[in-house]
């Protein structure tokens, strides 16, 4: 249990719904539904909880209440939307918002397990502070599943996969809520002067982190839900970079 504030080493500690209570408009009732599986090292841990009720004691009143807040503030127009599956356009300060609060969330998330239970390293927590968007390390992408029927799909999953490199971590982890699935790959540094080549635009997945361009949503493919494991978990990294 941390003792101080894991962004800035403050005290004292105040709690953090995991999710903000606003979303409760965005959330059928009869699908409560919260899975958290983490894959490392080739084991698998799952836990199963109810979306809404998760905190964590993990950061100060001026985080919590400042910069996070905003965070939250900033897609609070437009992610229940999302969740739901209503249309929306997404411009580019949409989807920084978007990828910049999906962070924040997967952080908190993974602070509801115990340490072992982790695979975001706390190097990537201290400088999402520092920057508060991804870094030029993640790529994100978009995707758009149909809304659960009922609790044999959860309302919210997250799934955490960490892969140990020789030289340094890197992970991918998923957010899916509602009709939303967002992505957030964590790659090995990038060497100076060069740049991970983005994620490709399809149907059924579309680049958010670096932005690129206007997203017209719900996406015109859906992912089926039985492909979730498989994208989530992929089995090696596939990224490159390139000179900028």
């Amino acid at each position: 249990m941390a003792k101080v504030c894991v962004f800035c080493g403050g005290t004292p500690l105040t709690k953090e719904h995991v999710l903000p209570r606003w979303l409760k408009v965005a959330l059928d009732p009869a699908v409560r539904r919260h899975r958290y599986v983490r894959v490392s090292s080739g084991t698998i841990q799952q836990h199963d909880s109810t979306p809404l009720d998760a905190q964590v004691k993990i950061v100060c009143p001026e985080c919590n209440s400042g910069w996070m807040n905003q965070l939250e503030e900033d897609v609070r127009r437009f992610l229940p939307d999302l969740i739901q599956g209503n249309p929306r356009t997404l411009d580019m300060e949409a989807q920084r918002a978007l990828v910049s609060w999906s962070v924040k969330t997967m952080l908190m998330l993974q602070y509801t397990h115990p340490a072992e239970a982790r695979v975001i390293p706390f190097s990537d927590v201290t400088r999402f502070h520092e920057v508060r968007e991804p870094t030029s390390s993640m790529l994100g992408r978009i995707g758009f599943m149909n809304y659960p029927p009922d609790d044999s799909v959860p309302l919210v999953d997250t799934l955490c996969q960490g892969y140990g490199l020789p030289d340094q971590m890197a992970w991918i982890s998923t957010l899916k809520i509602g009709c939303m699935v967002v992505q957030v790959l964590r790659a090995p540094e990038v060497a100076e002067a060069h740049m991970l080549v983005p994620f490709k635009a399809s149907p059924v997945l579309h680049p958010i982190w670096p932005p690129q361009n206007t997203i017209e949503w719900p996406l015109p493919a859906t992912i089926p839900y039985e492909s979730m494991m498989d994208l989530a978990h992929p089995k090696v990294l596939n990224v490159s970079t390139i000179p900028i």
